[in-house]
């Protein structure tokens, strides 16, 4: 078997910041953690304990940092793991259940198997980053399979499909799309699609929703495949492994502990409760797009304000059910570029809901991430991205705060909402990659 080496032709910085950005968690199955989770929890199924967990991460942050193949990697690990005791079969606790179950700790396969599974998924979620930073010169994605004789075929059917770069199939289809995924994207000039004469395919409507089992129990879950046509032009369904039908890389950009903070320009005064934008980004105007000023954006009817709240928990509670979350634990739904899942204890803490028009402009949140007239990918000083969806409200003549609505999803998955009555305000806001516009703007 080739020796994986931590380069797959990316510069490692982001690849790094990915992995380096991951949390911990302890968890009995991998599956325990779904989809996204693993954008930024880094586990490790039946290391039950932190001090195993952490020596495994060890190692592979430091075979992403420094190219180190997976012969080295092992060598160095497996003698540390065996002396922690995790190593062979045995009889662990579910810390679940109470129970003591068997279990196969470390072994080689196990090794390879997490050492492919994260270098890959960080390399490729760097790429991503790198690819969304390019795509006014290479708009066209063509997704890449290893074509020799251990390439699952579903993915090998896949190999060549070209679609543009905002295309929501690749929500789904971003490699790895499962164990010992190899595959991988490149990204193409208008010239280079024409020259090579590719046909750029639409994933608009191919998305489906399956229900298949996982573990040994056969418990049922929901995994997003896509419809796509065979080289003889038979319909086919091309599904990823069960928790790996999401975009690591995407899933990244939306996710970090920046929390409840306001947006402050880039060059403000530096202060911790500010986000600073960075500097040098594209702008609607490097875009040669109109301003808001003039009326091009599609305006939600005016919601008007909540009424201001008497008490912290007035203004919790009326956030909630403005939000849908008045009898329900999450609400998940789809945005032009994909999933939004609001949780009731990632909302802004009651305190600051009492304060200001954050509270009251509540009912302008879901509108505004349901039918945006745009999405910005926005880069902030401190390395990281965040989604920004814009939205408009009534008219210039409107006796409204909200005429202009901004609600960032933070990479923890919290929101941030303000909104402006002046279109110079909106327009500072659109700056980054533009991800979504409004089909006729």
């Amino acid at each position: 078997m080739a020796d994986l080496r931590a380069r797959l032709d990316l510069a490692p910085e982001d690849a790094v910041r990915f992995f380096a950005a991951k949390g911990e968690a302890l968890s009995w199955d991998w599956h325990e953690l779904r989809g996204d989770a693993h954008a930024h929890a880094f586990t490790v199924a039946k290391a039950t304990s932190l001090d195993v967990l952490r020596v495994i991460r060890t190692q592979v942050q430091r075979a992403i940092e420094g190219g180190v193949g997976f012969a080295d990697f092992k060598r160095t690990l497996a003698p540390q793991l065996q002396d922690m005791g995790w190593w062979g079969k045995a009889d662990v606790l579910d810390a679940e259940t109470g129970e003591l179950k068997p279990a196969q700790l470390g072994s080689a396969r196990r090794l390879r198997t997490i050492f492919q599974t994260n270098v890959q998924t960080a390399y490729m979620a760097g790429r991503y980053k790198r690819y969304l930073a390019d795509v006014e010169s290479r708009p066209y994605w063509r997704y890449v399979a290893i074509m020799d004789g251990r390439t699952r075929p579903a993915h090998a059917a896949l190999h060549g499909k070209v679609y543009r770069w905002d295309d929501p199939i690749w929500q789904v289809i971003w490699p790895p799309n499962g164990w010992g995924c190899r595959c991988r994207v490149d990204a193409l000039t208008e010239a280079q699609v024409r020259r090579l004469g590719l046909r750029v395919e639409s994933g608009a409507d191919a998305v489906v929703e399956l229900q298949v089992p996982v573990g040994r129990d056969g418990d049922m879950v929901a995994v997003k495949g896509v419809k796509f046509n065979d080289a003889m032009g038979m319909p086919k369904v091309f599904r990823p492994d069960p928790g790996w039908d999401y975009n690591p890389g995407a899933a990244w950009a939306r996710f970090d502990d920046g929390g409840h903070k306001p947006d402050a320009p880039a060059d403000a005064a530096p202060a911790p409760s500010t986000l600073h934008t960075a500097a040098g980004q594209k702008t609607w105007a490097a875009l040669r797009m109109p301003s808001a000023s003039t009326g091009v954006w599609p305006a939600h009817p005016s919601q008007g304000l909540l009424a201001e709240p008497a008490s912290a928990n007035q203004g919790a509670a009326a956030v909630r059910e403005a939000l849908g979350l008045a009898r329900s634990m999450r609400r998940t739904f789809d945005t032009p570029v994909g999933e939004v899942t609001l949780r009731p204890e990632l909302l802004p803490a009651a305190d600051d809901l009492a304060r200001g028009l954050t509270a009251r402009l509540a009912a302008h949140v879901v509108p505004t991430l349901s039918e945006p007239a745009e999405v910005w990918l926005t880069a902030y000083a401190d390395g990281t991205y965040r989604l920004r969806y814009l939205a408009a409200f009534g008219d210039a003549t409107t006796d409204d705060w909200a005429r202009y609505m901004l609600v960032r999803v933070n990479r923890d998955g919290s929101l941030h909402w303000q909104a402006a009555t002046d279109a110079a305000t909106a327009d500072a806001w659109r700056a980054g990659t533009l991800l979504y516009r409004r089909k006729g703007l």
